[in-house]
């Protein structure tokens, strides 16, 4: 059985084939381009997917490619740095402004060349389908995407919900050749199993190490595994990799970075029962806002659970208790320390103080267990313990007898 083409059809078959590319290329550029402003790192860019017939990488790490399957659409991978949140949206939504206004270019060429209408009406195609929210399992339409940052959808716990999400950013990192983005994916899974309480899951992840003369990767991967010293009871380790990276880069470590790390260290002079240390360094990100300002929150309210009095307790409590909504670096912790402020407030005879604390700490516990991933739930509401509803195994013991 043969196919007949019709002289028309063919130049306008070639056409829509030749569209692809360029779409998908004007698409990605529009993600690219607004990558930096909005406050995140690009770490590769390409059109079509598969393994690289060519690739390139830039001196700062950027890997640009042609993929084998040149006409499935393109991507461009970029991490967060800082974040500007007013910006952020222009990121997300900038491959669907790139494709609206090449919409408005075919529009007026297809006036003076109609053989170009049907690039035209095929880009308007995939600028709505890109357009409108959608998502299916680890995938999703920047429209979804954009629906998503407006109204906070998954914000309690949103790192557990993005296991698989970032199982296949890094798997397509790996073959394009990006080694940024793949040493970022495998360090955030880390964070995962360390927030989970699967630490020993995160210990060759952590291990592994990060591109040198990466500060961004190098305060990551030194935060995940002071965090993993420090649950797994060995805070003096967790101490020697923050000095070590705070020695090696002195000054020039970016302010984000100096943050992040601040706050691991933070937590593990209260593991070492040094509650004022931990304070002087709060004291150096006073006024920072974001995952930083929020996990700080939590860092008072364990600081004045050690040291402080049953107001100031209160305080702090009812302080992290109006942000417990958003997102936190450890999020669990931010839970375990409402609801001991709960029980602290309890002794004290602050009953209604007490059961809002810990209302608010199971509702944050059942959302947190929600959006973590299937294999990630029994070791988080472990970690999470009463709040999660486990009790303490000498209170049902206790209770048996």
């Amino acid at each position: 059985m043969s196919l007949d083409l019709s002289p028309e059809v063919l130049p306008l078959l070639g056409i829509l084939l030749a569209s692809v590319p360029v779409i998908a290329t004007v698409h990605e550029a529009g993600h690219a381009l607004m990558a930096r402003p909005a406050g995140y790192r690009l770490t590769s860019f390409g059109v079509g997917h598969g393994r690289p017939l060519v690739s390139h990488r830039t001196r700062r790490g950027v890997v640009i490619y042609l993929g084998r399957r040149l006409w499935m659409g393109g991507a461009c991978v970029a991490i967060p740095v800082k974040v500007v949140p007013e910006r952020q949206r222009l990121y997300l939504a900038g491959g669907l402004l790139a494709q609206a206004l090449l919409a408005v270019v075919l529009g007026l060429a297809a006036q003076a060349w109609p053989v170009l209408r049907v690039a035209h009406h095929f880009n308007l195609l995939v600028l709505a389908f890109n357009a409108t929210p959608w998502r299916v399992g680890a995938h999703a339409s920047d429209g979804w995407t954009l629906v998503a940052s407006s109204v906070g959808a998954g914000r309690a716990g949103e790192l557990m919900g993005q296991r698989e999400w970032l199982r296949r950013i890094e798997r397509f990192e790996r073959e394009v050749g990006s080694p940024v983005g793949a040493a970022w994916c495998a360090l955030m899974g880390a964070w995962i199993d360390v927030v989970t309480g699967q630490t020993a899951a995160a210990v060759d992840t952590i291990d592994a190490g990060v591109p040198r003369l990466e500060p961004d990767l190098e305060s990551l991967h030194a935060y995940v595994g002071a965090e993993r010293h420090r649950l797994e009871g060995a805070p003096l380790a967790g101490l020697r990799l923050v000095r070590e990276l705070r020695s090696a880069y002195g000054a020039e470590l970016p302010d984000e970075a100096a943050d992040l790390v601040t706050i691991a260290e933070a937590r593990l002079y209260l593991a070492l029962e040094e509650p004022r240390r931990a304070e002087q360094l709060l004291a150096q990100v006073a006024g920072v806002g974001g995952l930083v300002g929020q996990d700080a929150c939590a860092v008072r309210l364990q600081a004045a659970l050690m040291r402080g009095t049953a107001d100031e307790v209160e305080l702090a409590a009812r302080r992290l208790a109006l942000r417990l909504s958003g997102r936190f670096l450890d999020a669990p912790q931010a839970v375990l320390a409402l609801w001991d402020a709960g029980a602290r407030l309890e002794e004290d005879g602050r009953l209604q103080a007490a059961e809002h604390l810990r209302r608010r700490a199971r509702r944050k516990s059942a959302a947190l267990v929600a959006v973590a991933s299937t294999s990630d739930r029994l070791c988080l509401v472990h970690r999470l313990g009463e709040p999660a509803g486990v009790r303490p195994l000498v209170d049902q013991v206790e209770r048996r007898h």
